[in-house]
């Protein structure tokens, strides 16, 4: 019904590899249970941002729309586009967010 693989990618961040909820699943918070359990991992091995690679808005594609929207939707500011990135024809978007470190 529901996965998140995530991974640190330096000593400043973490990155969301891969992260899916069933269709019959959406809207029902899930996706942002997941996303702040990611968070809270990242910020207890001191990352300062959570990262996250979709594929972009210059190919039109009604899910990654959604997919876009979604991470939007928690937090994340999308920063570049890599057209190549993940082969022709996916344009790669680098989305970045922010972690709120709490003493």
């Amino acid at each position: 019904m529901r996965f998140l693989s995530f991974r640190s990618i330096s000593e400043f961040a973490a990155e969301v590899h891969v992260m899916g909820v069933k269709a019959g699943w959406h809207r029902m918070g899930i996706g942002r249970a997941l996303i702040e359990v990611a968070k809270d991992h990242a910020v207890s091995k001191n990352a300062r941002y959570l990262t996250v690679k979709t594929i972009a808005a210059s190919k039109s594609d009604e899910n990654h729309a959604a997919t876009r929207a979604f991470y939007e939707s928690v937090g994340f500011l999308p920063i570049e586009e890599f057209p190549a990135l993940r082969g022709a024809g996916n344009p790669c978007l680098f989305m970045i967010q922010p972690l709120e470190h709490h003493p």
